[in-house]
């Protein structure tokens, strides 16, 4: 019975590398892989002995390289570990595009199948879920869910309309400064707070806008 040794992450590079040109070219010739992979023909030749042996490829003698079944599956898993991987990078920790790419090159032959399972499912979660906000956003609550005589640090302004951002940000509301909540209308419409010794009246809209992490006491 053949045994299926582990495979190294060279050789698993080799995988995607034919699995693409397959794909691409509907076969991987030996020159082609070694162009790809930027590797002398000799290398190449000693990595698709070694996945021959493992089961993985076929050649024929001087012919192109073609996948088994088993060998297009396990392409087909690095592949996707690296495509998971990068786009957790892309979109969570704001890598550039290059760096991902060659960073998840790296990190999908040594990743932990449980850390690999949380990132997928993190990247599966919908926009809106609780998970997928920052953990200081977790803190944080717009203005007009304050009560009378809180007191908060204004933290982020949320929202698409530039123009509202624009007067919110002329009115003195800049990340950073502190404010108090002094009155709300029976109607919840408008609240009026306190800033750097002014009072404005924002509409509840305008409020909601502004995300602020409560003061316990006040900080001079």
């Amino acid at each position: 019975m053949h045994v299926t040794h582990f495979l190294t992450p060279a050789l698993e590079d080799y995988l995607e590398v034919i699995y693409h040109l397959s794909e691409e070219n509907g076969r991987a010739k030996i020159s082609d892989i070694a162009r790809r992979m930027d590797i002398a023909k000799p290398s190449v030749t000693q990595a698709i002995t070694a996945l021959r042996n493992e089961g993985m490829v076929y050649q024929e003698r001087y012919g192109p390289v073609y996948l088994t079944a088993k060998g297009e599956k396990k392409a087909r898993e690095v592949w996707h570990r690296h495509q998971v991987i990068r786009q957790f990078l892309r979109e969570v920790l704001q890598v550039n595009p290059a760096t991902a790419d060659r960073d998840a090159c790296l990190m999908e032959h040594s990743i932990s199948a449980e850390t690999f399972s949380r990132m997928e499912k993190w990247l599966q979660l919908p926009e809106e879920a609780p998970e997928k906000k920052h953990p200081v956003e977790k803190a944080l609550l717009p203005l007009s869910e304050l009560l009378p005589g809180q007191k908060a640090r204004l933290v982020k302004i949320v929202g698409t309309e530039s123009w509202l951002r624009q007067r919110l940000l002329e009115m003195g509301l800049v990340p950073g400064v502190k404010l108090e909540l002094e009155r709300v209308a029976p109607l919840g419409d408008p609240i009026e707070i306190g800033l750097k010794g002014f009072h404005l009246s924002l509409r509840r809209e305008e409020a909601s806008m502004l995300l602020v992490k409560v003061l316990e006491r006040e900080i001079n």
